[in-house]
């Protein structure tokens, strides 16, 4: 927000300096980003008139002007656009230095032409950008004047606004805050009986139609007749360039500058555009179009509300409500009769048409954040009178208008509050004067420590709760004035989960890395990683990056491994929630490349076994039965992918990458699970340390190819009898020797007793049992 000190001090006297006031608006809470000094026109510089243009043979863009200041006239070779004659503008004669060019300007021969001078822009006097052309000036700059006479140097005030203090986005708003601060009154450039504030017109051609009154509460529209559309007077045209707004014409440019003054944006409307002088406020009918005044071409959406030509067949939108008019219903050069149009519209639907149609323009702006709902009158009459004071014409009497005003609910107050809650001692009649002050209204009941009624004033739309007034009044006392008191806090340290501090220590321990992803994602990730579908969507997203709950880990795992595609060898994990039908919490891990990369052994490349290998090595840590069976998910590589069951539950999945998955991630080989959490574990049993030494076996089977591990050693597990203590696969084999769909698998069994050393006997008595039990399922033991 920028605030030309000029123009501010029309409103507050006596401010003192720059830097006493910096100080106080920062104190009051509206942060100053910074002051700038803005440079008068440059020196030398003179208004002139042009007499006549004519083209130069051989050119198809320049022309000779002749203008002619307070003494003489002279011969300029020119190629702006809007060169014409009568026009007013700016010569630079020669001699004169420009700086925003770095330029002294010199007479010169153009085509054979000489050229006296130089006609200048405004961007090369350094006045403001410009979409082209030459300074157009209005009547009020007289011919033969010193340009920098007319435009002096300004400073400028940008202050960094938080999104609350809505009604701050003016200049009065800054000069409310000020005056209370101040305990001065705020002076407005014209008072109540100076406005037509409006009674209803009643011969004014005009009427409104409000189709959605929820969204557009408030209307007003106003009729002027004989205006002169023209460059507007220079001290408009110096407010708009402090406010880096381009002027355009003095209509537009009155409606600028009353958004920036008051808060509350405007728009006008050339009167033929509305057939029948009727104005309607209604939704977008789907696939309408609209092209706008920055030239963009709409197509509508029905939640879009639309300022519109009346009902019917025939009716079109003119303008975006709130956000942006239309451009073939704009002020031109030749209008001469206005409709003024001021308005409230319901926030949320403006931000979600801007957002929809990545708009963003100074109405919507305010819009969104907040306008006060009873300023259109105002707004409206303000607006008209400065309309015929820069581009004549007529106002009508009265305004069609739609809508009341809007009163506040009473806020209870309890002025011992500000001691209580901000240590500080603010008299009460300090406190009443400052809520005075800021436009509130006070109600003092009679009887010691009776509850104050505080009604806040329209505008202020961050007043609602006691609070509020709390730091309203702290603020205008002056925040430096609160002690150094530390207040008496209790902190509760949220519950820790042990089972998830055991699983992330062990997971580490493997020398995994954890990863904290984004609940939110974008819908394409889960269907690239071929997740479950969304359930839950956000309605009004930041971006769709972050537009709907996520279903699993592993896409935020794999879009994490995808951004360190620099790290070869990589293992993440991640132990979060999940929103299915029902929210659940999970973890899952990623690996890719080599486990052991720093070590005199060679690296050990992860591949299906070493993954399931964490796994194992996470269940003996839990003292849990692990189960790694066949399965399939459609994110998996169909030959290498697992169902995974954790004590006798199905939990999840293992396996290898689907390569299409790896491929939309960017990935080569990669390795995944992901597991419903909780994993029980079971309570740790102290054992003594065996005394007696384990008695060892091994024993290959032939058995189908596709028999599952896990079956194989059910069985062997069942016939060994209670003095195994492990058993576990050396060797896999698949040969002519063995038949084809066969394999052989090396078992290796280990027995021992507690209370004493196994015989030979009974632990070859024991393999007796296992190779009949073998055999009698149907399995050959090689010997």
């Amino acid at each position: 927000m920028r605030i030309p000190r000029s123009w501010l001090d029309e409103f507050v006297d006596d401010l003192g300096s720059d830097e006493a006031l910096v100080a106080r608006l920062d104190g009051l809470g509206l942060a100053v980003a910074g002051v700038h000094e803005l440079p008068a026109a440059p020196v030398g510089v003179v208004v002139v008139e042009v007499e006549g243009v004519e083209p130069i043979v051989g050119s198809d863009h320049l022309v000779l002007a002749r203008v002619r200041d307070a003494t003489r006239s002279y011969d300029v070779v020119c190629g702006a656009p809007n060169v014409r004659a009568t026009m007013r503008t700016a010569l630079a004669p020669p001699g004169t230095r420009l700086d925003a060019i770095d330029l002294v300007v010199a007479t010169r021969s153009v085509m054979g032409t000489e050229s006296e001078g130089m006609l200048c822009s405004p961007r090369e006097l350094g006045l403001f950008d410009h979409g082209g052309g030459l300074l157009s000036l209005g009547d009020d700059a007289p011919i033969g004047a010193s340009l920098r006479d007319l435009w002096p140097a300004e400073r400028v005030i940008e202050l960094e606004l938080t999104p609350n203090r809505a009604d701050a986005f003016s200049l009065l708003g800054v000069a409310r805050d000020l005056g209370a601060s101040l305990g001065r009154p705020v002076r407005h450039p014209l008072t109540e009986d100076d406005l037509d504030l409006g009674d209803p017109a009643v011969d004014d051609g005009l009427r409104i139609e409000i189709a959605d009154p929820e969204r557009c509460p408030r209307f007003t529209l106003r009729r002027i007749d004989g205006v002169r559309v023209g460059p507007s007077p220079i001290w408009l045209q110096r407010r708009l360039a402090a406010l880096s707004l381009r002027p355009r014409n003095n209509v537009v440019d009155v409606t600028n500058y009353v958004t920036h003054e008051l808060g509350q944006p405007s728009h006008a409307y050339d009167l033929e555009a509305l057939a029948g002088g009727v104005m309607q406020v209604r939704r977008a009918v789907a696939g309408e179009g609209l092209v706008t005044l920055a030239d963009d071409s709409l197509t509508l959406d029905p939640d879009d509300l639309v300022i519109a030509t009346p009902a019917g067949d025939g009716s079109r939108a003119l303008g975006l409500a709130g956000v942006i008019g239309g451009r073939d219903d704009s002020v031109r050069a030749d209008t001469v009769s206005l409709a003024l149009e001021v308005a409230h519209f319901e926030p949320v639907g403006i931000r979600r048409t801007a957002r929809r149609h990545r708009l963003h323009t100074d109405a919507h702006y305010r819009f969104e954040r907040g306008v006060d709902p009873n300023l259109p009158h105002r707004v409206s009459a303000r607006a008209a009178a400065l309309i015929a004071e820069v581009a004549g014409g007529s106002v009508h009497s009265g305004v069609r208008a739609f809508g009341d005003d809007v009163e506040r609910p009473s806020i209870t107050y309890r002025p011992d509050r500000v001691a209580f809650i901000m240590d500080l001692d603010v008299a009460h009649d300090e406190q009443r004067d400052s809520l005075e002050r800021l436009g509130c209204v006070v109600d003092v009941p009679t009887g010691a420590g009776a509850a104050w009624r505080v009604v806040p004033p329209s505008w202020r739309f961050d007043l609602a709760i006691e609070e509020d007034l709390v730091e309203e009044v702290s603020r205008l006392h002056g925040y430096e004035h609160i002690g150094a008191t530390v207040p008496a806090m209790s902190f509760v340290p949220p519950a820790s989960d042990p089972t998830h501090r055991a699983l992330r220590d062990a997971l580490v321990g493997l020398g995994m890395l954890e990863t904290i992803g984004y609940a939110f994602t974008a819908a394409s990730e889960l269907a690239a990683a071929r997740a479950p579908e969304a359930r839950v969507r956000l309605s009004e997203p930041q971006g769709v990056e972050r537009s709907v709950l996520r279903t699993a880990l592993l896409p935020g795992l794999l879009a994490a491994a995808k951004a360190n595609h620099a790290v070869a060898d990589l293992a993440l994990f991640e132990i979060g929630r999940v929103f299915l039908e029902e929210e659940r919490e999970r973890v899952a891990f990623v690996v890719r490349g080599a486990r052991l990369t720093s070590s005199w052994r060679p690296p050990l490349a992860f591949d299906f076994f070493l993954a399931k290998g964490l796994l194992e090595h996470l269940a003996e840590r839990f003292g849990a039965d692990l189960d790694v069976r066949p399965g399939s998910a459609p994110h998996l590589h169909p030959g290498v992918s697992a169902e995974v069951a954790w004590n006798g539950r199905t939990v999840g999945t293992l396996g290898r990458l689907h390569p299409e998955v790896a491929a939309a991630f960017e990935l080569g080989e990669t390795y995944v699970a992901e597991l419903d959490l909780p994993l029980d574990a079971t309570v740790p049993v102290l054992v003594r340390v065996p005394r007696q030494p384990f008695a060892e076996r091994d024993l290959a089977v032939v058995v189908p190819a596709s028999l599952p591990y896990a079956d194989l050693r059910a069985l062997a597990l069942e016939a060994a009898g209670p003095e195994l203590v492990s058993l576990e696969p050396f060797d896999v084999f698949a040969g002519e020797q063995v038949g084809a769909d066969r394999k052989s698998v090396a078992l290796r069994f280990r027995f021992r007793d507690s209370r004493r050393a196994l015989t030979d006997d009974e632990v070859d008595a024991r393999m007796k049992d296992v190779i009949r039990t073998l055999d009698e399922g149907g399995y050959t033991v090689r010997t």
